[in-house]
């Protein structure tokens, strides 16, 4: 994937590309958080996770593209309000589905803010490599490291 096709990426899972009859914008990770928008899925937190690797330079420069870094706290911002925030659009989720959410948007924001201060890939993307290892042991040493 190029850098343009990853922004791309980024700007349906959003919902911020314009082009709203593109099955992407419907089917992408906050179009999915619209009510009776169906089942979450995980594909879309992995697409936007690997479209946040491939920017990762951009995310750490001096100066930053502003739409690029508002697609990422979009999709952030919107599932947060929507689905987790009482009275939010979407209240047909579980209990199960909300934690899901809110452990892939946190992984989104930490990567996020570690890539803003100009960490390493390592250190940026350490909570994403242990949620693809499927350890939740290892998300929590991971914060605990950088604490350290």
């Amino acid at each position: 994937m190029t850098k343009t096709e990853a922004q791309e990426v980024l700007s349906f899972h959003s919902c911020r590309n314009t082009n709203v009859n593109d099955p992407r914008w419907e089917y992408g990770f906050v179009g999915r958080l619209r009510p009776s928008s169906g089942e979450l899925n995980e594909d879309n937190f992995i697409q936007i996770m690997e479209s946040i690797r491939i920017l990762k330079h951009d995310l750490s420069a001096e100066t930053i593209d502003k739409n690029l870094v508002y697609d990422i706290i979009s999709i952030i911002r919107l599932t947060r309000t929507w689905c987790v925030s009482p009275g939010g659009l979407n209240n047909n989720l579980t209990d199960h589905d909300q934690d899901k959410l809110l452990t892939w948007v946190g992984i989104i924001e930490k990567t996020l803010f570690y890539l803003l201060d100009g960490a390493d890939e390592e250190i940026a993307f350490q909570d994403y490599e242990c949620y693809l290892q499927d350890s939740s042991d290892q998300l929590l040493k991971a914060e605990l490291l950088r604490v350290i």
